[in-house]
């Protein structure tokens, strides 16, 4: 359940709707699994793991909420191996060439021919809406399954006007600076890993386990490339790496935070979810909050 990776999303509206509300709206689309011809599902779980019972779990004023998505695992090379005995059959049984449009639709056929004996993957994201912010933080670190998750989301709403959130200070000119001169603000400190970029050329410098005071990665801001990457930690609590579309990856969180949240024996999934949920939560949010004033604030053209 703890999160891995944040991608931030501002609300322009105010979120209204109680959990169980949600939880309603979006049953509508509740996940069900791949029938035989289906290459790919997608709806709404439960965020406490498959014997939850609620689509959303609610916990001082935010509310948790899971998509799952399920693909049939077709190998492109065993399509592709098949279709070239169709043609060649054609070819040798009919004496004719295969189009471009006839080869399409042999593809099509093939795959469907295979879909009843197709492998099923899942994959599981979470998010949750802080109504109090009015953010919602989904754990992904691909940019295409959060759109995913919004897309639903929006679906099942009717409407959600939501944007990246985004600081006021360049993400990039900041993470240049913090690595340039040691100097972070706040509870902010340097962590080992960083990536550099080049603006003149197609220059790219990764690296981890360093000490990101070294004069040699300071020699190279120095030519021109600037910081796309970098390794921070937060008041001892969380480390994360900050990219420059100002979305954290890799969020770990301390010992000592995971051991406070594990200090209980609840009575009921539910208990120990509401448990975890809210530490973390509490943590992130003041995260989210102290990682914006870092960067200047929140930029005031994302505002409405």
């Amino acid at each position: 359940m703890w999160y891995k990776n944040l991608r931030v999303f501002r609300l322009q509206d105010a979120f209204t709707l109680s959990a169980e509300a949600l939880a309603e709206k979006l049953a509508t689309a509740e996940f069900t699994p791949c029938g035989k011809m289906d290459l790919t599902r997608y709806g709404w779980v439960s965020p406490l793991g498959p014997d939850g019972q609620s689509l959303t779990h609610g916990a001082n004023g935010l509310i948790a909420i899971c998509t799952k998505k399920q693909d049939k695992i077709l190998p492109a090379g065993v399509i592709k191996e098949q279709l070239e005995d169709t043609i060649r059959d054609i070819k040798t049984k009919e004496g004719r060439p295969v189009g471009r449009k006839e080869r399409e639709n042999l593809k099509d056929e093939i795959t469907f021919s295979m879909l009843p004996q197709a492998f099923a993957k899942s994959s599981i994201s979470h998010a949750y809406i802080d109504t109090r912010n009015k953010l919602l933080v989904i754990d992904s670190a691909s940019a295409n399954r959060a759109e995913d998750l919004i897309s639903a989301l929006r679906d099942a709403l009717g409407s959600l006007r939501c944007i990246p959130l985004m600081p006021h200070n360049a993400t990039t000119n900041t993470l240049t600076h913090w690595l340039k001169s040691g100097d972070l603000p706040g509870d902010f400190t340097l962590g080992d890993e960083c990536e550099l970029m080049s603006s003149q050329d197609e220059r790219i410098i990764r690296g981890k386990k360093l000490d990101l005071l070294d004069e040699q990665l300071i020699q190279h801001l120095e030519t021109g490339m600037f910081v796309s990457k970098l390794a921070i930690q937060w008041k001892e609590t969380l480390s994360c790496v900050i990219d420059d579309q100002f979305s954290f990856k890799r969020v770990k969180f301390s010992d000592a935070l995971l051991e406070r949240a594990g200090d209980r024996t609840p009575e009921s999934l539910a208990e120990q979810f509401d448990h975890e949920f809210s530490i973390m939560g509490l943590e992130l949010t003041a995260f989210i909050n102290a990682a914006l004033l870092a960067f200047g604030g929140e930029a005031e053209s994302e505002l409405v």
